[in-house]
């Protein structure tokens, strides 16, 4: 068969399964900032900032992914595309790619286009799979090069070169993503005649020396070369450059990742252990469903029996043993690197199950109805799809649509100018540098603001009253661990509506307060919400701490309402531990339609054996439509 005869053979159902997942991926695709807290998005955020920014990544850095994204995504961008979807087609790509080198294997190995197109698909809605199709991250381009990796190690026919491949490939494959060191042991099974044979050298053992030479420098050309792109972008000022790459030190850290040290270790007790594989098992069956999972291995164990596919069943079973039991005995988190494989092999053991269901129909002769044997698996497989439809696409979708970050870059402009807003590294941090450095137009104001994160140096910052925080920081980074970076209690007031401003020395009012309250007060009207504004005056240091309440009243003087905190300054300044003649600034927001509201009611109110006592009760008339 000639090759054009073979393309035009096997291209059709390989088109097939790329546009029904396509189908899938494309109403799927982010096209805005990452706003999931969750694994699969983690770092989503801080890939889309990069990949705009011709910017350098966390550790290990993964330059080869970086610059390569770097480029489409400006290619993209020239095109017209949005900032926030350009970099999740960089990963569309890539996944493709993959899904094509996958598909060339299959067929190769077994000679079934439709069942492998069939195979491909489920595959590809694999939830693991789907949703790195569709996301800023790294893992579809380390799937493209694992499958390249499969392809040259068990393509049957000669390749010229193959091992000097698989070593240079190999090589930059762990430089992208150390997971990929794991398909080591299956690959140099599946070459292993050939491979024993060039170290031997034909009994010549200098020959054998040099191969194995040549091979280990082209490994370290594909794992370190490319690390001299953080260096230059270092070197180069880029806007967003992780760690100190522009030094031997801190390349070196890049490359050998120490920051994730810490998920790297065995398990301390037994318990551990249980936990770490109920958590990477959990995956799996969420991934592959249970039946999928039963027959992916029924198939590559039937593969073994076949001496066509024995080879490439043992090196598919190796590629996912190595990584499944480093996964579950060495690493405590999920990681999708070690994943991916295992759903490969898996894949593979389902098409091994129909070519084998096939096979025997076929041997036996069946005439009539029983021919529909070898398609039995076929409803299996339909389920399958149904299955892995029903339960990934609403929660990928879910997931790429999140507004959270949209809502934390609202929350961020309010800021006041000129301060300096921490926020600890991670999604919110992403949203709120990809509104300033990528896409102004999602919050001008922060053009102001200067972000910083939990590592900066925050003494200055603070005795100026310039440092600015969220108030959910205060549950990772509590008040000790302030005092800790700043030499002193810090002393705490609200800045704006969820904001916290980190000082020094406390506020003292322009005159001597008498007794407790108010100084001032003032009501703010926005379309969904009235917010008060208020600074609290102490004569002498309080009593005890009491909470706060604010009500909104309607003209009949119902509850319409609140916005009640349990010490002010959302929860975080109790009053006994405010000083004598002290002030405090806090600000309440009340989620309420302005139009009804007549007027506010506020305070401070304890817990009685009665139920809520107020202790001290204010008004404020408000008045929205003036």
């Amino acid at each position: 068969m000639t090759r054009r005869e073979s393309l035009r053979r096997n291209l059709p159902p390989l088109i097939v399964a790329l546009l029904v997942l396509l189908a899938a991926y494309l109403p799927t695709l982010q096209t805005t900032i990452n706003g999931a807290d969750h694994y699969f998005t983690a770092d989503v955020g801080e890939i889309q900032i990069v990949l705009n920014r011709w910017g350098t990544l966390h550790i290990t850095g993964y330059p080869l992914y970086t610059v390569t994204g770097n480029a489409l995504v400006s290619l993209l961008r020239a095109l017209g595309v949005g900032p926030a979807l350009a970099p999740a087609l960089v990963s569309l790509l890539w996944g493709e790619i993959a899904l094509v080198l996958l598909y060339v294997l299959m067929v190769v190995l077994t000679g079934r286009r439709w069942t492998a197109a069939a195979i491909l698909v489920l595959f590809g809605l694999v939830r693991t799979v789907w949703v790195h199709q569709v996301i800023a991250e790294v893992y579809s381009f380390g799937l493209l090069l694992l499958a390249l990796l499969l392809l040259l190690a068990l393509w049957p026919g000669p390749v010229r070169g193959r091992l000097y491949w698989l070593a240079f490939i190999g090589g930059v494959g762990v430089g992208h993503h150390r997971g990929i060191a794991f398909a080591a042991p299956a690959l140099i099974y599946a070459v292993w005649p050939a491979l024993r044979h060039r170290l031997t050298g034909g009994g010549r053992p200098l020959a054998g020396a040099r191969f194995l030479l040549n091979c280990l420098l082209l490994g370290a050309v594909g794992v370190f070369v490319p690390y001299v792109y953080l260096w230059l972008r270092a070197r180069a000022g880029a806007a967003w450059v992780y760690g100190h790459p522009d030094t031997l030190a801190g390349l070196w850290d890049q490359f050998i990742g120490t920051e994730a040290g810490h998920y790297i270790g065995l398990p301390a007790t037994w318990d551990a252990l249980r936990a770490n594989a109920e958590m990477v098992g959990s995956v799996l069956l969420t991934d592959l469903t249970l039946p999928g999972l039963i027959a992916g291995g029924a198939g590559l164990i039937v593969a073994l029996r076949n001496p066509r596919l024995r080879r490439a069943a043992l090196t598919l079973l190796l590629s996912a043993a190595a990584p499944a039991a480093f996964h579950i005995v060495l690493y405590r988190d999920v990681l999708s690197a070690l994943i991916l494989p295992v759903a490969v092999s898996t894949a593979f053991g389902w098409l091994f199950l129909a070519d084998a269901l096939a096979g025997w129909a076929a041997r036996r002769n069946f005439s009539g109805w029983r021919r529909g044997v070898r398609w039995a698996w076929v409803p299996l497989a339909a389920l399958l799809l149904a299955a892995l439809l029903i339960q990934n696409g609403p929660f990928i979708h879910d997931l790429v649509t999140d507004r959270t970050a949209l809502a934390f870059i609202d929350l961020a402009e309010e800021a006041p100018p000129g301060s300096s807003l921490m926020i600890g590294w991670g999604v919110y941090y992403f949203a709120v540098a990809f509104a300033q450095q990528v896409d102004p137009a999602l919050a001008p104001r922060l053009a102001e603001v200067n972000l910083v994160t939990h590592e900066a140096g925050f003494y200055n910052l603070a005795r100026d009253g310039r440092l600015i925080t969220p108030s959910y920081t205060f549950y990772n980074q509590p008040p000790a661990w302030w005092e800790v970076r700043l030499g002193q209690p810090p002393v705490l007031e609200a800045a704006a509506p969820g904001l916290v401003r980190i000082g020094l020395e406390p506020r003292r009012p322009a005159a001597p307060p008498e007794g407790f309250g108010p100084t001032s007060q003032a009501v703010a009207c926005a379309a969904d919400s009235v917010t008060l504004d208020v600074i609290w005056a102490t004569a002498d240091v309080p009593a005890e701490d009491l909470s706060v309440f604010v009500h909104a009243l309607d003209a009949d003087g119902a509850v319409i309402g609140q916005a009640d905190q349990s010490a002010p300054v959302y929860g975080w300044r109790p009053l006994t531990g405010w000083t004598a003649g002290e002030a405090v600034r806090d600000i309440y927001q009340v989620r309420v339609d302005p139009a009804r509201v007549d007027r506010l009611r506020y305070g401070f109110y304890r817990v009685a054996d009665a139920g809520f006592e107020n202790v001290y009760s204010y008004e404020i008339p408000v008045n929205c439509g003036a």
